[in-house]
């Protein structure tokens, strides 16, 4: 999943925790799942306000529509599935109070908790769950996330519609039970499941009002909070939902997010304790920050990648030379310990080291360990065959999101595309919606993205590379890829699966449509009042409000 700011490297110990627990409490034949205790207690509401900084202005409301961490933060607080993540990023109990597995691993069943219902009171049954799902891959909402439904019957049929949404292989067996068929065993699904993609929507306001379903005075909720205002590039306001299954157990009253895409701007709010919580920070007051707000500045590991996209539908990168001499020009020691000084770790490949518990470790350039001597005469070499030279420059644009991070690296890159290449190099800006637009569109040359994973999987990286896949903004299309991914995701056995993916991936590594720069890290200021948040162990991300509550309120 897209996100406006981040940076650095997951411990793959942690990671690894997360699966094991992943594995005990949810895995197959297990006939109950993680169940919220925090049920059998009771807490007193806030009527203080949580004001929390978004990022940006979002691009959409929509569960089936968000591809961006920004909006997940907000869809988190406002919809619900089955099941949702935990702050360790693990599946718990959420609509569905328990599941069972079958033994093949293909089949699901849902127990949906009893009396369930909207934001507005009307009831949430089991054909609520199917009608989303449903929605999720019907090709006329026009999902970026369909792929996360690959892996349920006749979802990519129904995608590239040659079948009907109601062939999709989930079905309300009555109204508090729900069963989900796979095509193949799918040890990421309950992960997948817990995504906004897969959320609850009203039927009834989606079909009435069309687009026009998310604005405050349509809006029906399936979550902790339902919207009551949002003013674009104002604020958006939430207010708890009386009706949510765990309504006595969210603390806090309303959340004001704020779309604050200048991070000094965001710091002086923060600092005037008019924010309780930062998206991010200032990275050139990474150090003053440590240590004059030791306290409040959380810095953690993320599983994700910050990249570059080339896009492959220019001509000056059909030439394989021109992409790898651009990666090997890239000092990302530099990079990451001079120019950022953030603590995060260079990457040199199309999935982290840390995802998975480090299967896919051998899917790096094969130049990770040359001298940086040596990969700037490779890089100038390849540069020089391709046709390029002094007197014939390769003309580029780096096109990034506003913020002072992505800005920093962008110049730094054109640096040391014009040094060591003697590449002619514009940086250019546009807001966040505009950015992810042009990724969808191909209206870009070089493009600074960013990929946080959405689960502790490859195939949350894997996706990026398919042929006309939804999250392949580098348009990059090698059959050869295609055919080790479909190998993979059909084969059962462990061992040979990994083999599969790290051909793939390698297959990436060599054709470079992307190029990898460093992992990201959460920066975030938190007011020591909020209480409820532990976003050391939230690797993914993914935060929600219903956690939290102000020192003062905490009833346990």
């Amino acid at each position: 999943m897209r996100k406006s700011i981040k940076i650095r490297l997951i411990s793959i110990t942690i990671i690894t925790t997360v699966v094991v627990l992943f594995n005990n409490s949810c895995g197959k034949n297990n006939n109950k799942s993680a169940t919220d205790n925090s049920l059998n207690s009771t807490a007193t509401s806030s009527t203080k306000q949580l004001n929390v900084d978004m990022g940006a202005e979002i691009p959409s409301i929509d569960p089936q529509l968000v591809e961006d961490n920004n909006s997940t933060r907000v869809a988190t607080d406002l919809f619900q599935s089955v099941v949702k993540l935990d702050q360790s990023n693990v599946p718990t109990a959420a609509l569905a109070k328990n599941w069972q597995v079958s033994s093949d691993g293909k089949t699901y069943t849902f127990h949906l908790r009893d009396n369930l219902k909207f934001s507005n009171g009307a009831p949430i049954e089991a054909s609520d769950i199917v009608f989303s799902w449903q929605r999720l891959v019907d090709p006329q909402t026009g999902s970026p996330y369909t792929y996360i439904a690959t892996s349920i019957i006749n979802a990519d049929k129904i995608t590239s519609k040659q079948l009907p949404v109601s062939a999709l292989g989930v079905k309300a067996v009555d109204d508090k039970t729900v069963e989900l068929q796979l095509a193949y065993p799918d040890s990421d699904i309950l992960a997948k499941l817990a995504l906004p993609a897969f959320a609850v929507v009203n039927k009834d306001s989606v079909v009435k009002y069309g687009k026009q379903w998310t604005d405050p005075k349509n809006l029906v909720t399936s979550g902790a909070y339902f919207m009551k205002e949002h003013v674009v590039n104002g604020y958006l306001l939430i207010t708890k939902n009386p009706y949510y299954y765990a309504a006595n157990q969210v603390k806090i009253n309303e959340v004001k997010f704020y779309p604050l895409v200048d991070t000094n701007t965001a710091l002086a709010k923060y600092k005037a304790g008019n924010l309780d919580m930062t998206w991010t920070t200032p990275i050139d007051q990474h150090k003053e920050l440590s240590l004059d707000y030791k306290d409040q500045l959380h810095t953690t590991p993320m599983e994700g990648l910050v990249y570059y996209d080339l896009n492959m539908l220019r001509p000056e990168f059909k030439d394989v030379r021109v992409r790898q001499a651009l990666s090997l020009a890239i000092d990302r020691v530099v990079l990451t310990k001079e120019v950022l000084g953030t603590g995060v770790v260079p990457s040199y490949s199309p999935v982290t080291p840390s995802v998975d518990g480090g299967k896919y470790t051998k899917a790096v350039y094969p130049w990770i360990n040359d001298a940086r001597s040596s990969q700037i005469a490779q890089a100038q070499q390849l540069y020089k065959a391709a046709g390029y030279s002094a007197t014939n420059p390769l003309k580029l644009t780096i096109t990034y999101a506003t913020d002072d991070e992505r800005k920093k690296v962008a110049l730094a890159v054109a640096s040391m595309w014009q040094n060591v290449l003697g590449a002619q190099v514009e940086v250019q800006n546009t807001d966040w919606k505009t950015f992810l637009e042009s990724l969808r569109n191909g209206g870009y040359q070089i493009a600074a993205d960013r990929w946080i994973a959405d689960y502790n999987g490859v195939t949350t990286y894997t996706q990026m590379y398919v042929c006309n896949a939804a999250e392949n903004s580098a348009k990059y299309c090698n059959p050869d890829y295609d055919k080790y991914i479909k190998l993979a995701t059909y084969e059962t056995n462990a061992e040979k699966r990994a083999d599969y993916y790290n051909k793939a991936l390698n297959i990436v590594v060599n054709d470079s449509p992307m190029i990898p720069l460093y992992q990201p890290a959460i920066r975030r200021l938190v007011n020591p009042e909020v209480k409820g948040y532990t976003l050391e162990t939230n690797h993914l991300d993914k935060p929600a409000s219903e956690w939290m509550y102000f020192g003062s309120n905490n009833a346990n």
